[in-house]
């Protein structure tokens, strides 16, 4: 797969990622805290010090973020999890570039043109 066509699988599994969140909601947002964020005490959310992150949430398309819940909220939203899973097999197997934290931009200047064993980098 050229590097052309990775950008468009990425944009369609964060697209996906993306429907499967809004429709679980598993952190549940509100005044620019995440469930985890309310409830526990002292315990800081996934997304907490991300410079990508603004009070309405992620400023970028962050895949990995987006295909990923904290143990709390998985262990809450096992349905939710398994979907996304699924995307990030897609994502593995396709060789997408996914890391944390990293705007589609920052994973793609990450990997080589015709990098074929990102699975080998992970």
């Amino acid at each position: 797969m050229n590097r052309e066509a990775k950008q468009k699988l990425y944009d369609i599994l964060f697209f996906i990622g993306q429907q499967i969140m809004n429709h679980h909601d598993p952190c549940a947002w509100k005044d620019g805290m995440c469930m985890k964020m309310r409830t526990v005490e002292g315990e800081e959310g996934c997304c907490e010090g991300c410079k990508h992150l603004s009070q309405k949430g992620c400023t970028v398309r962050s895949l990995a973020c987006k295909l990923w819940l904290c143990d709390r909220e998985e262990s809450i939203f096992r349905e939710c999890e398994t979907e996304l899973k699924i995307l990030r097999l897609v994502a593995d197997n396709c060789d997408i570039p996914y890391e944390w934290r990293k705007s589609k931009e920052e994973n793609f200047r990450l990997w080589p043109e015709d990098s074929n064993k990102l699975a080998q980098v992970r």
